[in-house]
């Protein structure tokens, strides 16, 4: 009997031991395809980090399919999932300080204004209280949003001014309404299928996305503006109640890893799949690569010369002073 009491103490003791140390998984909301770059490279980086730092304690899952892109914010909110990645542009009205990091007319690879972006939000954007019930970990943006097309355009952006495109929501909209688009509004993942079915002619998208979402396979042209067309922001976020209800050591481990820095190597990570996409796009589908001659640059810039003033006013009306923002965002770009 002594025995048999010893024996059941060791396997209470055992067992309790493991339920103190019982490993966090959060889940992670995601909405692309594995093969896309915050699939195959951000979320993994994410998960060594977090690993590494709780000795193995906490890590990530991705599940796909638990909602659509334009709902990834409330999936997490609501507490469907522990983590996600949004496209700010995805829900309208809802972000309106984000657009700074859209505007045309500001050069950078995803990199350099991911991490100015996030540093602006830290001194500035925050404030305005926007993304409610949810920890935002990273703010970061895609590489340069270019002009792609099925056919070739005789005369650059004036070619387009009545053409059916997809546009991506936020500043790339009020672009695409200023030279004339008719703006076809989908999610990225949904592109492919609305190109092939012809109900647009071409996209505003990186160049990425020739690899990630297969759109080289139907466009054939990409026109690059070398002075900024527009990009997209994003964010990584984390539901709050998953955020609090982690151990002191856990949080630590989110808290050291979030910040400008991880928004810096989440660029650094889109600048790599724009190589990538770029490559592969022009060896295995002869996608045509075109820069914008100086006239088509000008004509770019007077059509749209409104929209800073207009996005620096709505960031305005959000209570932060948007002219100190951009002026801090472009500062911070090297």
């Amino acid at each position: 009997m002594k025995k048999l009491l010893t024996g059941i103490s060791a396997v209470v003791l055992a067992c309790t031991a493991t339920a103190a140390y019982a490993e966090t998984v959060l889940t992670v909301s995601s909405w692309a395809s594995p093969r896309h770059s915050m699939n195959s490279k951000t979320f993994p980086r994410m998960n060594e980090i977090l690993q590494e730092c709780s000795g193995g304690d906490l890590s990530l899952k991705i599940e796909y399919g638990l909602a659509p892109p334009p709902a990834q914010y409330d999936t997490v909110r609501d507490g469907v999932a522990d983590l996600t990645w949004i496209v700010h542009g995805y829900t309208p009205g809802k972000f309106v300080t984000t657009k700074l990091a859209e505007l045309p007319g500001i050069q950078g690879n995803a990199e350099a204004i991911s991490a100015a972006f996030m540093a602006t939000h830290e001194k500035y954007l925050a404030a305005a209280g926007e993304a409610k019930g949810v920890e935002v970990l990273a703010n970061f943006v895609h590489g340069p949003g270019l002009l792609n097309t099925k056919e070739k355009l005789e005369d650059g952006y004036r070619s387009i001014d009545g053409m059916k495109l997809r546009v991506g929501g936020g500043v790339a909209n009020a672009v695409g309404t200023a030279l004339g688009v008719a703006g076809v509004n989908v999610p990225a993942p949904a592109v492919y299928e609305t190109i092939a079915s012809g109900v647009a002619d071409g996209v505003f998208f990186p160049i990425e996305t020739m690899f990630a979402f297969k759109t080289a396979e139907l466009v054939k042209y990409s026109y690059v503006n070398p002075d900024g067309m527009y990009t997209t922001s994003f964010g990584i976020i984390m539901n709050g109640d998953s955020y609090d209800a982690l151990s002191d050591a856990n949080r630590k481990c989110i808290d050291d890893m979030r910040g400008v820095e991880m928004s810096r190597w989440i660029g650094k990570i889109w600048d790599e799949a724009d190589d990538f996409g770029r490559e592969r796009a022009v060896a295995d589908n002869g996608l045509n690569i075109v820069e914008m001659d100086a006239d088509q640059r000008a004509y770019f810039k007077e059509k749209t010369a409104h929209i800073e003033a207009d996005v620096v006013a709505e960031v305005t009306g959000k209570g932060v002073d948007g002219a100190a923002a951009l002026e801090f965002l472009k500062s911070q770009i090297k």
